[in-house]
């Protein structure tokens, strides 16, 4: 590959803080604000101009269960909290029977789930960061950490005022990529991600003969065209993409399109309309890290370093896991953790840990052990477990699967009770060969 040396200069510091989060999609939120909380300062970097990541720029904006579809709440802390938040304002389809937030529904009428209104989530997560006194900081791309041995200094980023250095104590990578991790030299695991891109619809002629309906949701919905995790894909023509390349990111893109546009020339007329594009490419899994423990995905297997229950959201019902901290940080790096769908969880297990809520609780952790690491004068690694799953547990967080729980849930899944399932969206017919239909 053709170089050039790039010119040594001077970098001025834009800011220091004590942590600093990389990515402001929801796990990245999540981390910023736990770390609030816990008494430190906090900056947040963007690379876009608007948070929630693919939750909103992406389009998912389905918050998925949490809830095991036998009428146990499976979350607390942040990953319930921040579901409140999304739909803040705007529609909140909620069912009536979890809210007051109970852990216990004998009858649910449906999952513990919203759908969003994107824009109305935009503005209500900058509003939450305000309250928690969390600075944000926009349009500016993160470029490279600055390593001094294995402990992270702060990173070098890009924006409108050039190159410049913010400084941390520690660092959270959200990125959705481990770009901070893997730049750090951490051990990462890479692979290619199916095309999956979301956009909303609206079909007067559907509204006008289906639905006549004054509720929004019941007059719009989202088209998904690509590939779906929950179908054998092997036949399919449809090419995967690497999402951590230039090349591979604007293929992707390029191709994502060209199955919009494709569709909308079938179906142009009066009356149908694309409301909205996404504006971030909707990878599902690229890159994650490799770090001191592996999640694994036993059902019902207890973890002495269980930092929360999760589950796999799209499962009705779904089996619950422990989540261990040791996923979350790599073996070497003093001071970087993991935060999303890139934490230490391969195999199924990235495919779980991917959702918003686990997103979202991994985004808690991450963001906790590093407030908790600064007032202790201590490493990611020398975190006393113990204090960080206390503090954990004090948010609403349930630490290991109750015993109940553990005994009753298969059975009850044996017997085939669940609740309704997630939100239906619509797919288009270019994503399979004809023969798949």
């Amino acid at each position: 590959m053709k170089t050039i040396t790039e010119e040594r200069r001077e970098i001025p510091v834009a800011g220091e803080t004590d942590v600093l989060v990389i990515g402001g999609g929801l796990a990245g939120v999540a981390a910023a604000v736990a770390a609030a909380r816990n008494g430190v300062s906090v900056t947040l970097l963007e690379k876009t101009i608007a948070l929630g990541g693919l939750a909103t720029l992406g389009h998912v904006c389905v918050y998925l269960p949490i809830d095991d579809g036998l009428g146990h709440r499976i979350y607390g802390g942040l990953a319930e909290e921040l579901m409140q938040v999304c739909c803040r304002y705007s529609y909140n389809d909620i069912p009536d029977c979890w809210k007051g937030s109970p852990w216990k529904v004998e009858a649910p009428t449906g999952r513990y789930q919203c759908t969003f209104n994107i824009p109305a989530c935009v503005m209500a997560l900058d509003e939450y960061m305000a309250e928690e006194g969390v600075k944000v900081m926009f349009d500016t791309s993160v470029c490279m950490p600055i390593m001094e041995g294995n402990r992270c200094k702060g990173v070098i980023v890009e924006n409108k005022s050039g190159r410049s250095a913010y400084l941390a104590k520690m660092v959270v990578d959200a990125s959705g990529d481990s770009d901070v991790l893997y730049r750090a030299g951490a051990d990462c695991e890479t692979q290619k991600s199916i095309v999956s891109t979301w956009t909303y619809e609206l079909d007067v002629d559907r509204i006008k003969n289906e639905t006549a309906s004054n509720d929004v949701l019941a007059n719009i919905r989202m088209r998904w065209f690509g590939l779906r995790p929950d179908v054998d894909n092997s036949k399919s023509e449809i090419p995967t993409f690497y999402g951590t390349t230039a090349d591979g990111v604007n293929d992707y893109v390029h191709f994502s399109r060209t199955l919009a546009l494709d569709y909308l020339k079938k179906h142009d007329r009066p009356g149908y309309a694309f409301m909205t594009m996404p504006t971030l490419p909707q990878f599902r899994m690229t890159r994650r890290l490799r770090g001191l423990k592996e999640m694994q995905v036993i059902e019902g297997a207890h973890e002495e370093h269980s930092v929360g229950m999760v589950i796999h959201c799209l499962e009705n019902p779904a089996a619950v896991y422990e989540f261990p901290y040791e996923a979350v940080i790599d073996k070497r790096i003093e001071n970087i953790a993991a935060a999303g769908r890139m934490v230490s969880a391969g195999g199924r297990g990235w495919e779980i840990m991917r959702c918003i809520p686990n997103c979202v609780f991994t985004g808690q952790v991450s963001g906790t052990a590093a407030a908790l690491a600064i007032r202790n004068g201590v490493t990611l690694q020398g975190v006393n477990v113990e204090a960080l799953q206390q503090n954990l547990a004090d948010t609403g967080v349930v630490i290991h699967i109750p015993e109940e729980l553990r005994e009753n849930s298969k059975k009850e899944r044996i017997m085939g009770r669940r609740a309704p399932g997630v939100a239906s969206i619509a797919t288009d017919s270019l994503s399979y060969p004809k023969t798949e239909h």
